[in-house]
């Protein structure tokens, strides 16, 4: 079976076929999405999902290929496109980056400017600097580097949990951040409020910094790059209630305005691959604070078949170091569809400018 699947993966994946793919007019651009460009073998598993790490170099040979047989385009062109009825050309790529990790900066801004490319930045505004660091990278390195054995917290019924070897521990920072991220907004700060108690918080005396910082922010939209929203604390906003979301999505937009002395425009839904994690309710709030776009992480193609409110991307991994891996994976996201119901039942939501409410179909 093995030997068969293989097989198939090849010719599914071999040049031959993914050229005859790439001829087709039809579906759309590709919305690329990355989180960390890093280096230090360190950083992926301490603090980062190992997969969502890649190489400076990867990176830079990635994106001289899409600079070489794609135009690539802010975020913002592809969302003046589907607002305007226009298709997109099958070449059209936009790159974006999730969180805001200080990585981003060092290496990805660096090779970005160097190739003369575009990218838009999804920052979680109250991680800005660290001043609280994300919660899902502190949540790992917890874990990670805790002293215990086992763990008890008394939120998850004093439920001992096995941290005893690094698979045990990859295994329980899966679980709680699943948890987490289906918890409401006081649950989730009290279990990990818990967790940084039991295990010990790492982050606040290693010196390693994580997070980007606002000169560096300002550097890279002065730059040209594109500067989103990625809310203040990156909970799931399918959790909150309407205020706590809006406060989330509108605060961090405010935040960000301040800091950066210019208007922001677009939007990325955290956790945003299946509908526990973006929905209409959501998306309308999204609207309705006069953001003009969202970005999600369910796979599919940049095309008028959804809305700006619920625009597919493909998530970039460390399997993508092959750079034909990775042109068929754009190419079967370009010419497949986004299929989960959150994305598909908010596909008429237009944007009505800001602050209006109930925008949309």
């Amino acid at each position: 079976m093995n030997v068969l699947w293989r097989s198939v993966r090849g010719v599914r994946n071999s040049r031959l076929v993914i050229g005859a793919i790439a001829s087709l007019p039809w579906g759309g651009g590709v919305v690329l999405r990355y989180h960390s460009v890093n280096d230090d073998p360190a950083w992926a598993g301490n603090y980062m999902q190992p997969s969502l790490v890649i190489h400076p170099d990867v990176f830079e040979q990635q994106v001289a290929y899409l600079n070489r047989h794609y135009e690539v385009v802010p975020i913002g062109e592809i969302v003046d496109s589907m607002l305007s009825g226009r298709r997109l050309s099958p070449r059209t790529v936009s790159i974006t980056f999730d969180d805001g990790y200080v990585d981003n900066y060092r290496h990805a801004f660096r090779i970005l400017k160097q190739q003369g490319v575009p990218a838009a930045f999804y920052i979680t505004t109250g991680a800005v600097g660290d001043k609280t660091p994300l919660w899902t990278v502190r949540l790992r390195a917890a874990i990670r580097r805790t002293e215990h054995k086992q763990i008890v917290c008394r939120s998850l019924s004093d439920r001992s949990i096995d941290v005893s070897t690094e698979p045990r521990r990859d295994e329980t920072i899966k679980w709680l951040t699943g948890l987490v991220k289906h918890c409401g907004k006081n649950e989730a700060d009290d279990l990990l409020a818990e967790v940084f108690d039991v295990c010990g918080d790492p982050l606040s005396s290693d010196g390693t910094r994580i997070m980007v910082n606002w000169d560096e922010l300002r550097e890279m939209h002065s730059a040209g790059m594109t500067i989103g929203v990625h809310t203040i604390s990156h909970y799931n906003l399918t959790t909150l209630t309407d205020r706590e979301a809006e406060m989330e999505i509108a605060g961090s937009r405010d935040q960000l305005e301040r800091e950066l002395g210019g208007r922001v425009e677009h939007f990325a839904y955290p956790n945003g691959r299946t509908n526990a994690h973006c929905d209409t309710r959501i998306a309308r709030l999204v609207a309705g604070v006069g953001l003009r776009s969202a970005v999600t992480s369910v796979t599919g193609p940049a095309s008028l078949r959804y809305s700006v409110y619920g625009i597919p991307r493909l998530g970039m991994a460390i399997r993508d170091k092959d750079l034909r891996l990775m042109e068929a994976h754009m190419q079967y996201a370009r010419i497949g569809r986004a299929n989960t119901e959150s994305v598909q039942s908010i596909a008429t939501l237009r944007p009505e400018g800001r602050g209006c409410t109930g925008c949309g179909g």
